[in-house]
């Protein structure tokens, strides 16, 4: 299993039977392009490395980087299994496109307002018709496509006195899709890239 499901399968379909290219390559200097020839740019992506470094790009770009690791493809391999991602620790080693890991997350916002109406109706603590109220507010009248409109819409909200209280410590961000996309398109293409390898070795 793997975290964010629907990325993964996304990623899959997007990347189904891509072929590797090598457009350079010397030690831990590479330059490989995956995609296939007749889907044009589609999910097309290259990953470029050098000593302690490697960029990923596709509709994005991330540059990774880590002093202790001369060859980045052996951070990647050592830190998820194969067909798996880990963009917790793979975040802190972004040195450019940084602000394209994290943004906000509307399904995030709703799990979180709902589990905390539902937590107020069942302690007692929330009015009745709380939850057509929240639902009418905040989901169909209120500017929640982006996270200032999402914060200051649980600040505003007033119902027969009842409020959210203090929410500034909510999470209401995580990891971008294009992020997620990207950290798949590192694994599996050092999968790509080591199957690759073995074929080659095992042929000479």
């Amino acid at each position: 299993m793997t975290e964010y499901p629907e990325i993964a399968e996304r990623f899959a379909r997007d990347t189904a039977n891509h072929e590797m290219t090598v457009k350079h390559e010397d030690g831990p200097y590479r330059h490989l392009r995956f995609g296939r020839p007749e889907h044009g740019s589609f999910g097309v992506y290259e990953l470029i490395t050098w000593p302690y470094n490697l960029v990923v790009k596709a509709g994005w770009t991330f540059h990774f980087d880590i002093d202790a690791t001369p060859d980045m493809f052996d951070l990647f391999r050592k830190t998820a299994f194969s067909g798996q991602i880990n963009p917790s620790y793979w975040s802190e080693k972004v040195r450019a496109g940084r602000d394209e890991i994290e943004g906000f997350n509307p399904d995030l916002f709703e799990e979180q307002v709902k589990q905390y109406v539902v937590e107020a109706i069942r302690n007692g603590d929330a009015p009745r018709g709380i939850g057509a109220e929240v639902t009418r507010d905040i989901f169909e009248w209120g500017d929640i496509s982006h996270e200032a409109g999402a914060r200051k819409e649980l600040e505003d909200f007033r119902y027969e006195g009842w409020t959210f209280g203090e929410t500034w410590e909510w999470k209401l961000c995580d990891y971008t899709p294009g992020f997620l996309w990207s950290c798949h398109a590192i694994r599996h293409g050092i999968d790509l890239y080591d199957a690759a390898r073995k074929t080659a070795e095992v042929a000479a």
